[in-house]
């Protein structure tokens, strides 16, 4: 008893499978987490270290070498890169996949400990994390108020903050702007010199008054005493009362006498504001594996509350969201859904016309909603997330569901015309195309299962896509055989078939079915044609293939992923070097005035200063309106008209306008590292290339990460007279570092509030160029030495920046995409120019990253991924037929589907993309299925012996219903993708253009190359079975087809 026989004969226990079904795939469905992107682990470790006051130069030599020395022969390493600024250094660790990352964060971690000594004594300690896309903020909020800067940074810190920080898998809130109290110790530089102190003698008497020290405890029979001294300072004047001085003087000086103490501001790191009006922001992060859009409404309810609980306090402040990063994944998801729906309502009416019947329709449409929540529950089991890559599987997969039930349904349905009663047609007309089906089904897993083991991190994006497809796949197939045939069995009767009602609908589908007749008619002619002339119509399918496959192939677009209409982008500005917070922050807001005043602009969000403290650098958020208030403009039109409104302010610094990064990071779409060792052979390099670059069509924004020519003031001390005079160049430094930085030796606390105390000189003495020859620096017995008596001043040119990996110093080129601007292409174009007429000079070497390299390893992995589905589809037909031969009949189907999406492509002026060759791929499958129908049936008509011929006509005009039928529906699906529905929808045009494109070329070439090439094929497979045969020495009689000179066929005996 087969599957269809069971389902007829037990219908309650297949509906109560069903229910079943329907009722997890329900839960499950609301179980899901909501995401961008599926989770992925990225196998990287960041190391950020402070070292105040270091020039890039001493960041790399003194903290990068030696860190990259420790880690680089840990196991599973694959490369490790540093950033090295302005008293920051970044060390980026990238292991290979399949590490287990904790592990090796422990081990950096401990090689880090292992050289924590031979770091600079003044070093912060090093931070150590993993890397994770949950470390982007995904709401970012600000708060406005007409407070002064140091209480609207209390209340934000001790009153909001905690508020969001308390929320269900909420990680992280952080603070950006804004300015913090600090209690100043502004030291008089004549009192210092008149007493003989210096700055190192000051800082370690206040540190070592002010901490409360754990002693140890005391314990008895009955309890336990904790010993400890408090020593914290509880107000200004115990600050002011600490002796700095018992040496060489007959009283103790007071810090008081030499210095004044205060509160104030702590000096402005970066500026923020929102619309032209000052603001600070809060950047809340998730927790790993959390819910983004669960996490995002509760932080978006919680501003409600906030302000609430700010006008209860009366605090005249108010927070509101600037950026919800939940938005993008609404629209995408509401995008594909409305997608979804769409495709099943155009699929269920194309079933509805060609079967003419309501009840008919509903028991193949049922297939629809039955494969998708049966798949849903295997989806929450595996953990997989509603992000854009399941939704578009899920998309994909309403054309590819319907199949199985189309094929079998119809196929019931001309049994019941045969006349034969609804039972005996469900349980024959399955089991007839039961092999078909299967075997469809078996390849559409064979293409995308290959998918899900791709390796790398696309590999992981990937692997959710092409398990989703399988899983819904895999709930199809067991619909076709139980669902289909037992309603087929029990809700069709005899009556269905009789002459229906005379109305518009029963009219309009009977017109329609003498079409199919009549298109029947016309395709059995062009068959009979198609025999006679095989080779004719095979050599129009190979030129079709070759013109389509290389003429399409030179004239499409190629590019990473194509251009969103996302309503947000990012502004960048950079600044001459040394320019100060305050001179870029005036630069920028003429910048802010302009923006805000486009009509398209919702928001504007400035932030002055990077995270590397570099004062130079400010970027703007812009937020746009929704699409249907911006009047027919796209982000791209907006981004354009940013671009030329900033051009006059170019000639004062270096501005990129960019898509918001949604992973981090900042990078541009085009990253190029020219490796080397000399930084100055680099960078003479890197500037005559960039000049090259920057007049290839399609960039903009065309800049590099080299910034020469920073001024240095360098202390040049003369090692003789040094040591004549007892100075410590450690000591010295340190001292001249206290002078011109300040040092921060202690904490105060007021009010539960904790505040730094920042020990310094006014800041009009703090500028040592101007100071150099009234600065003095101890000796080893604390007097203190002229500095101009052991050192000498130089100035010089240094550099703001300097990258490395693997050991070697790097300069990247980046540029941003301009409209029409093609990565792929434009790759290409660069890698022709460096293997001419800029190739690198020897010691010097070129690697792409980020999505320029993404993009060549997309293509690879791709190529692998369809390469091995073939092989897998060859596999599985082999298997089932029993034949090596016969799946090459169905394969030579293949290239004609690919053929049909170039050109598709290039007609519709669309990239080949992510997008794009997802479609190729689903192209491979749904070809092989349409082949397959024609296939098993010719074979089924020649085993019960029908002459090849006749076998070929019947099995195709057969089959024409059920495959015109399964591609048009598979074309219903895709339409609402190739229009693009929503904007944000247009991103993935590309994909639906290539699956229509390819499904037409590919059903009208295959309703003709098929049956031109199965004669062929199988006269082959019958020369090569009386081959073996006869070396087997088998003189049985077997009826194997021969090919005639005629194109027809005959019996041969096998053992002659």
């Amino acid at each position: 008893m087969n599957l269809a026989e069971l389902s007829i004969k037990r219908p309650i226990f297949i509906s109560c499978l069903v229910i079943l079904m329907i009722v997890l795939g329900l839960m499950s469905y609301k179980k899901m987490p909501v995401d961008q992107f599926p989770d992925v682990t990225f196998p990287v470790v960041a190391v950020t270290v402070m070292y105040p006051g270091a020039s890039p130069v001493d960041v790399e030599r003194s903290i990068s070498k030696p860190i990259e020395d420790e880690v680089s022969s840990l196991p599973g390493l694959e490369t490790v890169s540093s950033y090295n600024y302005d008293s920051l250094g970044t060390i980026i660790i990238k292991f290979k996949l399949g590490v287990d990352i904790k592990e090796s964060e422990q081990q950096v971690r401990n090689r880090i400990a292992n050289i924590r000594n031979k770091l600079p004594d003044d070093v912060q300690e090093p931070i150590i994390r993993r890397f994770d896309p949950a470390d982007q903020p995904i709401v970012m909020i600000a708060v406005n108020s007409e407070l002064d800067p140091a209480t609207l940074y209390d209340i934000a810190n001790e009153q909001i903050k905690p508020l969001f920080e308390r929320l269900k898998d909420v990680g992280l809130v952080s603070i950006v702007g804004g300015r913090k109290k600090e209690i100043q110790i502004l030291v008089d530089k004549n009192k210092l010199q008149d007493r003989q102190l210096s700055m190192v003698q000051i800082a370690k008497r206040i540190e070592d008054t002010s901490k409360d020290i754990p002693i140890g405890k005391y314990e008895t029979d009955k309890n336990e005493t904790v010993y400890r001294t408090v020593g914290e300072f509880g107000s200004l004047e115990q600050i002011r009362d600490v002796s700095v001085n018992f040496i060489g003087s007959d009283r103790p000086v007071k810090l008081g006498e030499v210095a004044q103490v205060k509160e104030s501001l702590a000096k402005a790191q970066r500026f923020s504001s929102i619309d032209g009006k000052n603001a600070l922001f809060l950047q809340v992060y998730k927790q790993s594996g959390a819910n983004t859009v669960a996490v995002a409404d509760l932080v978006k309810e919680q501003v409600a509350y906030v302000n609430t609980f700010l006008k209860e306090k009366k605090i005249d402040a108010e927070a509101k969201v600037v950026r919800d990063g939940a938005v993008p994944i609404r629209l995408n998801v509401a995008d594909v859904k409305e997608t979804i729906f769409i495709g099943i309502a155009l699929c269920i009416l194309v079933v509805f016309f060609f079967l003419g019947s309501a009840k008919s329709t509903f028991i193949t449409g049922l297939a629809l909603p039955n494969s998708l929540l049966g798949g849903f529950i295997l989806m929450y089991a595996m953990g997989f997330s509603l992000n854009i890559m399941t939704l578009i599987a899920l998309s994909l997969a309403v054309g590819l569901l319907i199949d199985d039930a189309i094929v079998v349904r119809e196929n019931i349905f001309r049994h019941l015309e045969m006349g034969k009663d609804p039972k005996t047609a469900a349980i024959e007309g399955t089991k007839e195309v039961a092999l078909a089906v299967v075997a469809t089904t078996l390849v559409v897993i064979a293409v995308f299962g290959p998918i899900a083991f791709v390796p790398g991190i696309i590999g992981q994006f990937f692997k959710q896509f092409g398990l989703t497809v399988v899983f819904t796949m895999i709930i199809s197939l067991w619909d076709a055989f139980t669902v289909a045939p037992m309603l087929s069995a029990y809700m069709v009767t005899k009556k269905d078939h009789e002459k229906k009602k005379d109305n518009f609908v029963n009219r309009m589908l009977a017109a329609f079915d003498r079409f199919q007749t009549k298109l029947e008619d016309v395709y059995e002619a062009a068959l009979h044609w198609t025999l006679g002339h095989r080779k004719t119509v095979l050599g129009i399918a190979v030129s079709f293939f070759l013109v389509a496959t290389i003429g399409g192939g030179a004239f499409v677009k190629k590019t990473f992923l194509p251009a969103a209409d996302t309503g947000e982008f990012t502004v960048s500005i950079e600044a001459p070097v040394g320019t100060s917070l305050n001179g870029t922050l005036t630069f920028a807001k003429k910048m802010e005035a302009e923006i805000k005043a486009l009509p398209q602009v919702r928001v504007v969000a400035l932030t002055v200063g990077s995270t590397s403290y570099e004062s130079n650098k400010a970027d703007f958020y812009v937020s746009l309106k929704p699409a249907k208030e911006r009047k027919g403009y796209s982000t791209t039109d907006v981004k354009e008209i940013v671009r030329k409104l900033t051009e006059p302010y170019k000639k004062d610094a270096i501005i990129a306008v960019g898509d918001y990064d949604i992973g981090g990071g900042g990078q541009k779409p085009l990253n190029l590292y020219i490796v080397g060792d000399n930084l100055d052979e680099l960078s003479k390099y890197t500037l005559e290339l960039q000049k090259k670059i920057q007049a290839i069509p399609g960039l903009v924004d065309v800049d590099t990460n080299f910034r020469g020519g920073k001024p240095e003031f360098h202390v040049v001390f003369n090692r003789e007279r040094s040591e004549a005079l007892g100075i410590s160049t450690v000591t010295a430094g340190a001292e001249l570092r206290y002078r011109t930085e300040g040092a921060l030796p202690a904490v105060y606390r007021q009010n539960g509030i904790e505040y730094d105390i920042r020990l310094k000189f006014p800041d009009s003495e703090m500028n040592l160029k101007q100071e150099f020859g009234s600065t003095f620096v101890p000796n080893s017995n604390f007097n203190m030495i002229p500095l101009n008596r052991v050192a000498k001043a130089e100035d010089a040119l240094g550099y703001s920046q300097i990258n490395r990996q693997n050991k070697g110093r790097f300069i990247a080129i980046t540029a941003n995409l301009g409209p029409g601007g093609q990565l792929g292409t434009i790759t290409t174009e660069i890698e022709r120019l460096l293997a001419n007429e800029m190739k690198p000079p020897l010691g010097m070497s070129y690697k792409f990253e980020g999505q320029a390299q993404d993009f060549k390893d997309l293509i690879g992995n791709m190529l692998v991924a369809m390469g091995l589905g073939v092989l897998f589809i060859y596999l599985v037909l082999a298997s089932l037929y029993e034949s090596f031969v016969t799946p090459f009949t169905i394969l030579l189907a293949l290239p004609l589907g690919i053929s049909g999406a170039f050109v598709g492509l290039v007609i519709f002026n669309l990239s080949i993309d992510i997008f794009s060759i997802i479609g190729l791929i689903l192209l491979m499958g749904v070809v092989a299925k349409n082949s397959i129908l024609l296939v098993d049936y010719t074979k089924h008509l020649m085993n019960d012996g029908l002459e090849m011929n006749k076998a070929i006509v019947k099995a195709s005009r057969t089959r024409l219903r059920p495959i015109v039928m399964t591609s048009l529906a598979l074309i219903a699906g895709m339409i609402p993708i190739a229009i693009g529905v929503t904007e944000l929808g247009t991103q993935r045009q590309s994909m639906g253009v290539a699956i229509i494109s390819g499904i037409l070329s590919s059903t009208l070439l295959t309703l003709l190359v098929v049956p031109a090439a199965f004669g062929y094929i199988e006269g082959f497979r019958s020369w090569s079975t009386r081959i073996v045969r006869k070396v087997q020495g088998n003189p049985e009689l077997v009826k194997d087809v021969l090919i005639t000179s005629n194109g027809h066929s005959e019996t041969v005996d096998a053992s002659k």
